[in-house]
């Protein structure tokens, strides 16, 4: 009898094992079956919005130095190369791209005097007048010495400031010219720094330029920078270059310090005339130039957007400079590759913010894990690269502290 028993209980048991080997079997087909499904769905939909987003995939990965690897491991090649050949279209557009200013006039008329507090948020017209009138009248200390000698710091957002266009103003630096913007946009997160006075702004090279770069913190240091951004791309081998050596044309003060691209590649540099202008290296003079570095594409030239959606590079990191009619220098660097905080943004997100303050000329630069910005000695961004403080740079934009 208890034989009997036991054998009932083992077939039993036997009986339960291969129930739950077949639901386990049928759980893993079922999910197997719905990542196949998503693959196939995610790789080969015509659907607009997956096809958006796969296109927006392909492009991050495939625009990174070393994580390529995301798009050609998964996704067929023949689909990487559609996504990718988009953009010898607008390469070819972007060519022919040349800053002229034609459509600037001269707008000087005689005025009467203006008080001070005038001057001020007419050269300031960021701020908006009553959301910086109502900061003002409960911190009324920062007018002890008059609207010329302004400089808040509220990098830490502890007070509420809007700009004209509903941003956050993080810092007005009167004596120096500068006033810093941060921007949030749709997953993402960037800082614009606005400088009133273009002669403050220079480009310098590492002191060990041909072996390795040096941090954005060392040329702010070096120079007592009011504000430090990476500047040209670098040799840069799976990801790891030292910063040692400039890829692209650099021009400072008329020389050319760097290794010209022939290729797609556009110029952007500041004339003797204080304009900064877009183009093709190869038609420049550099001796007519203060300054000037390459990248691409082109965001704005002379008042128009030249770039179309993404321009094939995904969503990064960025960093992209412009300039307005009157002069203003700007300066945008948006963080990006950490999910819960800012993914990044494409390059149209990044001409669509210069455009909103106003930018006439306007130019994508290395962004990356390159991308980042000091104010003040003060690291205001949050670099994607393996260090806190950034990669080793080439060189940088140095906004030099007014004289």
């Amino acid at each position: 009898m208890s034989d009997s028993l036991e054998n009932y209980k083992r077939i039993k048991n036997k009986r339960k094992r291969k129930k739950k080997h077949k639901k386990l079997k049928i759980t893993l087909s079922v999910i197997l079956a719905s990542l196949a499904a998503c693959y196939l769905l995610f790789v080969f939909s015509p659907i607009p919005f997956i096809k958006k987003w796969r296109t927006i995939y392909i492009e991050t990965a495939m625009t990174t130095n070393s994580h390529k690897w995301l798009a050609t491991y998964f996704i067929p090649h023949y689909i990487i190369d559609e996504v990718m050949a988009e953009r010898d279209a607008q390469e070819a557009y972007q060519k022919k791209l040349q800053s002229s200013w034609d459509n600037t006039k001269d707008t000087t008329t005689t005025q009467k005097a203006k008080t001070e507090e005038e001057s001020f948020y007419e050269k300031y017209w960021e701020l908006d007048s009553a959301s910086f009138k109502n900061f003002l009248s409960s911190h009324s200390y920062y007018l002890n010495n008059g609207y010329n000698n302004i400089d808040i710091n509220n990098i830490d957002n502890s007070y509420s400031i809007a700009t004209t266009k509903g941003d956050e103003v993080l810092a007005v630096d009167v004596p120096n010219n500068t006033i810093i913007i941060g921007i949030k946009g749709d997953g993402y997160v960037a800082k614009l720094a606005i400088v009133k006075n273009i002669d403050q702004v220079t480009i310098q090279t590492s002191q060990y330029i041909g072996s390795h770069g040096e941090t954005a913190g060392v040329y702010a240091q070096r120079y007592d920078a009011e504000v430090v951004i990476n500047a040209s791309a670098f040799r840069d081998a799976g990801g790891h270059g030292s910063g040692g050596l400039i890829r692209g044309a650099c021009v400072m003060d008329g020389v050319e310090t760097g290794d010209p691209e022939r290729s797609f590649w556009k110029f952007v540099g500041l004339k003797n005339d204080n304009k900064m202008y877009v183009g093709n290296y190869y038609q420049i003079n550099p001796s007519d130039y203060k300054w000037g570095l390459e990248f691409y594409p082109a965001l704005i030239v002379d008042g128009q957007n030249v770039v179309d959606g993404t321009y094939g590079m995904g969503i990064q990191p960025r960093t992209a400079i412009g300039q307005s009619r009157s002069g203003d220098f700007m300066m945008l660097i948006v963080d990006g590759r950490q999910v819960g905080y800012s993914l990044g943004c494409t390059v149209s997100d990044c001409e669509q913010v210069l455009a909103r303050y106003d930018a006439y000329q306007a130019m994508n630069l290395d962004g990356g894990s390159s991308a980042i910005m000091i104010y003040k000695g003060e690291q205001i961004t949050k670099p994607s690269s393996v260090s806190s403080l950034g990669r080793f740079l080439p060189n940088a934009l140095v906004i030099k502290k007014a004289q």
